[in-house]
């Protein structure tokens, strides 16, 4: 008895290339769907191992490696750190938490820091969440970003770091 074929919804974007791979790999895309769903199911526990179609023991035994060997490297993966919380002082104590992954310090009133000063550029620094760390570059400011008497174009923002955005001394936090 043959069993009744499931209509299944994929959207272009994952059909066309699902196509250019069973190209690729000189089967009918049909099948390389069906052959995904039921790793999908494997990987994920909810098809118990059971015997395997003539002919098809090597590859059950290539897709139970596979998705052993992805299991143990997910496990391997260290658990993302999250990153310290970056505080911005000025002289007089706290300008800003930075919060986001975008922060713009500069004089234009739309900047998360305003720096009143008319030296300093409308958008004269960024401060960039990255997976590594918080990044501070110069958006290419008349007056420059500086570090200890060096103009900084990009750089990994340190636990108290004091840059100079023209005059004006900031002091970065780490915590």
């Amino acid at each position: 008895m043959k069993r009744p074929l499931r209509e299944l919804q994929i959207p272009d974007d994952l059909w066309v290339p699902l196509g250019e791979l069973a190209e690729r790999l000189g089967i009918d895309r049909d099948v390389l769907v069906r052959q995904a769903v039921h790793a999908f199911l494997r990987f994920h526990g909810a098809l118990p191992d059971g015997p395997a179609a003539p002919g098809d023991a090597s590859r059950a035994a290539t897709t139970r490696h596979v998705l052993d060997t992805a299991r143990e490297l997910e496990r391997a993966i260290p658990a993302a750190r999250p990153l310290p919380t970056l505080r911005l002082m000025g002289s007089a104590g706290l300008l800003a938490t930075v919060t986001g992954d975008r922060f713009v310090m500069g004089r234009g009133r739309h900047c998360d820091l305003v720096i009143n000063s008319a030296k300093v550029s409308r958008e004269h620094a960024a401060i960039q969440r990255e997976p590594d760390g918080w990044w501070i570059e110069d958006l290419g400011s008349s007056n420059g970003t500086w570090l200890r008497r060096s103009r900084v174009e990009r750089r990994r923002i340190e636990d108290g770091d004091e840059y100079l955005i023209s005059a004006e001394k900031i002091r970065c936090l780490l915590s």
